[in-house]
């Protein structure tokens, strides 16, 4: 008798924690499909930025459109906001017309997107390994910019590419 009570009272406890489940889920389900469509949204606003600034050169365009207010920047040659962006690479992209950048990899987490991209002068240079760390705020533009870079050597010790 006590071995069936203590089944029964299982078998309750197991349904009244489904159907809490299965309460949560359409609230849950949507917090994760809002989380999923602001992670695709912040990975193809970076990609348009990239495709823009360093593959179409249209750098007034790219950061009218894709950077934030604020601008903080982390890499050591470029001052913060927009326009010190412009400043630092409409010069270099003019002066380097042939110029693209490959994005091999992004990965996007919370506010974070992160591409590993191949930036090459033109097509005969071996380039750079580029990764750009991108903070994006609620409403999808770019307010914050990390970088390493490394350039790409003619052999590996591994025999593998950096891509």
């Amino acid at each position: 008798m006590k071995t069936l009570l203590t089944c029964a009272v299982l078998a309750s406890s197991l349904a009244l924690t489904a159907c809490a489940t299965s309460q949560a889920k359409p609230h849950q389900a949507h917090a994760v499909q809002t989380a999923q469509s602001t992670l695709e949204r912040n990975k193809a606003n970076v990609l348009d930025f990239y495709e823009l600034a360093f593959n179409q050169h249209k750098v007034q365009e790219a950061v009218d459109k894709y950077i934030g207010k604020e601008y903080l920047q982390h890499n050591p040659t470029v001052a913060d906001g927009g326009q010190a962006f412009i400043d630092a690479f409409a010069p270099f992209l003019k002066g380097h017309p042939q110029s693209r950048a490959s994005i091999k990899r992004v990965i996007a987490e919370g506010d974070l997107v992160m591409v590993h991209v191949h930036s090459q002068l033109n097509a005969q240079d071996k380039g750079e390994a580029v990764v750009d760390i991108f903070r994006l705020d609620k409403d999808g533009k770019i307010v914050e910019h990390w970088d390493v870079i490394q350039a790409v050597p003619e052999k590996t010790v591994s025999g593998r590419s950096m891509f």
